[in-house]
């Protein structure tokens, strides 16, 4: 699900780097979660448990840097050709609820992404052509 860099910084600053947050029958919720797909069975058990429930996800704000995580749209929410692996960067303490946007733009909801594996898929073309040129801004 995360890049290789990502998953060194993972392995050394923790096990858990994002949090969900939310106010489910008027109690405050906060918990660490090791991957977007926990943070959504948080959120979802919130929301069977009051219908008003509110929540929200992030990756740390204490995390040490940006992270690249690698989803497609679930079987079924769309034909199998468009079922690209898509570049979705989340950078430390940037706020989401239930939809995130890929590098290329392509937005989906939370419930309706498989997460994926470093190198499963087939990659979005536009993804890589847009996060591969950030990276050379970055480092030039």
């Amino acid at each position: 699900m995360l890049g290789a860099a990502a998953d060194s910084a993972l392995a050394v600053a923790s096990p858990a780097p994002f949090m969900v947050v939310g106010r489910v029958r008027g109690d405050e919720r906060a918990f660490t979660v090791a991957t977007p797909a926990d943070a959504l069975a948080h959120m979802l058990d919130w929301r069977g448990a009051d219908e008003n429930a509110s929540a929200v996800w992030y990756l740390r704000e204490d995390w040490p840097s940006p992270v690249t995580l690698i989803g497609r749209p679930a079987a079924g929410v769309v034909g199998e050709t468009r079922r690209s692996a898509h570049l979705f960067r989340l950078r430390p303490g940037a706020v989401l609820s239930d939809t995130i946007t890929a590098r290329c733009g392509t937005q989906l909801s939370l419930t309706e992404i498989e997460w994926l594996r470093l190198g499963a898929g087939m990659p979005c073309e536009c993804c890589l052509v847009t996060g591969a040129g950030r990276n050379r801004e970055l480092e030039g």
